[in-house]
């Protein structure tokens, strides 16, 4: 993968009931099988790699950490896309330093 490049609809929210648009942080669930955080019953985060969401920083899962402490709240859908974008192209990074040759 390049590491200019981001696969496509990383992190990109979607709603299961487009019915059911609420954005308030109720329910937290992340499934694997699907690459899914779904913060409530409608609303999650797409394609988002376990990877991703068990990332740690200072001991803490970003990712997990960020909803906890906002729970009750409306997300903001493009933070919460970018985070999640963002930590994706670290993971990358990460991975291209830890092949060189020092």
């Amino acid at each position: 993968m390049n590491l200019g490049e981001l696969p496509e609809n990383i992190g990109d929210p979607f709603y299961k009931d487009e019915q059911d648009k609420n954005r308030k942080i109720e329910k937290i669930s992340y499934i694997e099988s699907e690459k899914k955080i779904f913060i409530n019953k409608s609303l999650y985060f797409d394609n988002v790699f376990t990877e991703v969401w068990e990332y740690k920083i200072g001991g803490y899962q970003v990712l997990d950490k960020y909803l906890k402490s906002h729970k009750n709240e409306e997300i903001d859908l493009e933070h919460f896309s970018k985070t999640i974008k963002i930590l994706h192209k670290t993971i990358q990074i990460e991975s291209q330093i830890a092949k060189c040759d020092w």
